[in-house]
């Protein structure tokens, strides 16, 4: 009878373990959700053999721009289920970004990674859009001489057309962008504006907010349409965006410089600097601002 009630007491604590731990990472992912990224990194770090709980811990490495640890958290994942379109996306893309912000050797080093995670992921999910669009941006970037393509590129651009409309026509304006083609590029962003604000439902990740808006204020097109999609894109900024508010608010700075509008111009360009002081670019459009 001993023996039983040890048995039974034993299960019953094992099983509010795994209840307690599964709860905790559904506060985790909630504070995630609200922007606690440090406190949902504190609970995650008790449970770094859940993949889920890894998952996040990569992204949140991702988010602090901490390349090197996001690699080891996504590797991790990729080694435990080598056939998961988003752990190989996540790790090709944080290797990508590792690539991007370090030296040329560097990225030379991982370029073969980088292509090899990111096709992986393109082959295994043939709706992924955003390892398409990585794949389009990574082939117009690097030189052909080193396995750059327009073609592939083009390639890949051509499957978002069946995917989303709004990625489609960005993954374009960048090839156009790229090739230095102004007009062509002004053309595609005016019109992945104009389908975005028609069609809102093909907005899947907050991120597009702010590459709308960014192009509204680079090419001077539909203003108010791009002025909505930053406001929307700070409102909803959260761990996965790739742009602080900083770049938000410095858009939003450009699109009023632009209408004339001085004191609100002024305004956002106050708060970009308040967020990043040394933001560079915002420094700059200061300047511009001040002299209307």
């Amino acid at each position: 009878m001993l023996i039983k009630n040890k048995l039974i007491i034993g299960i019953f604590c094992l099983f509010a373990v795994n209840s307690l731990a599964q709860q905790t990472l559904k506060d985790a992912e909630k504070l995630l959700n609200n922007g606690e990224i440090v406190e949902a990194e504190k609970i995650l770090l008790q449970y770094e053999n859940n993949p889920k709980a890894v998952e996040f811990l990569g992204d949140i490495s991702s988010f602090n721009k901490e390349w090197d640890k996001a690699i080891d958290y996504y590797q991790t994942l990729v080694d435990l289920d080598s056939e998961n379109a988003m752990y190989n996306f996540k790790l090709g893309g944080a290797m990508g970004m590792k690539a991007y912000y370090g030296s040329k050797f560097q990225a030379a080093i991982l370029l073969g990674d980088i292509k090899k995670y990111l096709k992986k992921a393109a082959d295994l999910d043939p709706t992924h859009k955003e390892t398409r669009r990585a794949l389009v941006e990574l082939y117009m970037q690097i030189p052909s001489i080193i396995g750059g393509s327009k073609t592939i590129a083009e390639s890949y651009a051509s499957d978002l057309d069946r995917i989303n409309e709004v990625d489609a026509l960005l993954a374009d304006a960048y090839i156009y962008k790229i090739q230095e083609y102004r007009d062509l590029a002004k053309n595609k962003y005016e019109e992945a504006i104009r389908v975005a604000v028609n069609k809102p439902g093909l907005i899947t990740r907050n991120y597009l907010k702010y590459e709308l808006g960014e192009a509204s204020a680079n090419y001077e097109i539909q203003l108010d349409a791009g002025e909505n999609f930053l406001k929307q894109y700070i409102q909803d900024y959260g761990y996965k965006d790739l742009k602080s508010p900083a770049w938000a608010y410095y858009r939003l700075a450009q699109l009023e410089r632009i209408k004339s509008n001085q004191k609100a111009a002024l305004a956002h360009i106050e708060k970009s600097l308040s967020i990043d002081p040394g933001f560079e670019k915002a420094l700059i459009e200061k300047q511009k601002i001040q002299r209307l």
